[in-house]
């Protein structure tokens, strides 16, 4: 009900059990599938099953080992939100996954900065990237890591949506990893060129 009242998406199929999910998202090749925390492991099921897969936002996260999040983010989960999170977080969530490749609630970075220091995270991110970025990227990708949505960081440098949109993907082109959840857990907290201090919310 939450996911229709939005003009912008169309859900196009619901499953009861994990069986008929795999089986719907082979019929309807969906863009985005949401699973809730308990079903994580159709994430596989559905890399096996499913040519192509599409991108997977779990939601309901409460505690998950750094090892298991850091996992699903190796994996095909573009988008994890927490138990706690505001419900408009699962539709952002979709639209940030269809848009720029990820999302991350603000709860969770400190469960993603724990796979970074247990040496869980991505591999393939130089910290040196940060030497590419323009001033204004990386005042995004501070931002960023602090778990912030486009709309947000967007406010907060008085830009618009789009704009930071074209800058998130300049940051994440330039990382070398592939969405918003990677960036954040493969950065930890560091120092930018520029002296700024960059960390997770609640860490």
């Amino acid at each position: 009900m939450l996911l229709t009242r939005d003009p912008r998406i169309s859900v196009v199929a619901e499953a009861a059990d994990e069986r008929e999910a795999v089986n719907r998202v082979a019929e309807c090749r969906p863009d985005v599938v949401l699973l809730e925390a308990g079903l994580t492991e159709l994430v596989q099921e559905l890399d096996r099953a499913v040519p192509n897969p599409p991108a997977t936002v779990v939601y309901g996260i409460e505690a998950m080992a750094p090892e298991r999040l850091a996992d699903l983010v190796r994996g095909n989960v573009r988008g994890v939100v927490h138990r706690d999170a505001a419900n408009d977080d699962v539709v952002h969530a979709v639209h940030a996954v269809v848009d720029d490749g990820g999302f991350a609630s603000p709860e969770l970075t400190t469960c993603l900065l724990q796979a970074v220091r247990a040496g869980c995270t991505p591999p393939g991110v130089d910290h040196r990237f940060r030497d590419l970025l323009t001033e204004r990227e990386n005042g995004v990708l501070s931002l960023l890591c602090q778990g912030l949505s486009n709309r947000a960081i967007a406010t907060a440098l008085c830009v618009t949506e789009k704009t930071v949109k074209f800058h998130v993907s300049n940051v994440l082109a330039k990382s070398g990893v592939s969405t918003r959840a990677q960036l954040i857990a493969a950065m930890g907290s560091f120092t930018t060129p520029h002296g700024h201090s960059i960390g997770a919310r609640g860490a």
